[in-house]
């Protein structure tokens, strides 16, 4: 990377613009989720910012996949109420490009997701797992992963995905009981990777959004 290209600068240029985030780097100490212990495993953070905690709605998820070589990431969820048309969350990429969305029926039930140009129904991201805890989707490429939701703690406070019937987590999402300061500004969650496939990353964010909204509204 070229020794003039300051990371937090290009995050900041790719979010700014929405108004979303202001970057604060060197603030934030993570304190509650664990790095993990073997060194060839990939390890990052992607924080959950912008004005409401609304799992479908001005959610904003950013980070970096690589710090050293300056690799952000941005996924935005979007649900404008529009009165007379149907419910529609577009979910959109770095540039504000839309890489995804879902298609309520009746305002919040599920419908129709389109990922990757392709249809599929909402459902097929929060399949029967192997628990009564857990939800199974399949990527576009066809490989099969869960995410696990943990009974101890609030409705929506966290959830560990699994690569198929896994015992080994490879991402947790967690939720601050309060907002805090990160390197992208407030936060109010965290998810911690551990792995480096990027479209695996948007995918699993996907159902993790209807895993969430589904909890948080006793659906």
């Amino acid at each position: 990377m070229p020794s003039n290209i300051n990371p937090a600068k290009e995050l900041a240029c790719l979010v700014c613009p929405e108004g979303y985030i202001k970057v604060r780097r060197n603030e934030y100490t993570p304190q509650t989720l664990a790095t993990s212990a073997m060194s060839s495993v990939p390890s990052f953070d992607i924080f959950f910012t912008g004005p409401s905690d609304d799992p479908r709605h001005n959610c904003v998820m950013i980070g970096f996949l690589d710090e050293t070589n300056g690799r952000p990431f941005y996924l935005a969820f979007e649900t404008p109420d529009i009165v007379m048309s149907e419910t529609v969350t577009t979910i959109y990429g770095g540039n504000r490009r839309a890489v995804a969305s879902f298609e309520w029926t009746a305002k919040n039930y599920m419908g129709l997701a389109v990922i990757v140009g392709r249809k599929t129904p909402m459902a097929n991201l929060v399949l029967p797992g192997t628990s009564s805890s857990a939800r199974k989707f399949l990527t576009t490429d066809g490989r099969a992963f869960e995410w696990r939701k943990t009974t101890s703690v609030p409705a929506g406070f966290r959830y560990d995905l699994y690569s198929g019937p896994s015992t080994t987590s490879i991402a947790t999402f967690s939720r601050f009981r309060q907002p805090q300061n990160t390197v992208v500004g407030p936060s109010y969650a965290c998810l911690h990777c551990r792995f480096d496939d990027e479209q695996l990353l948007v995918e699993a964010s996907l159902a993790l959004c209807l895993n969430r909204w589904l909890d948080l509204h006793c659906m």
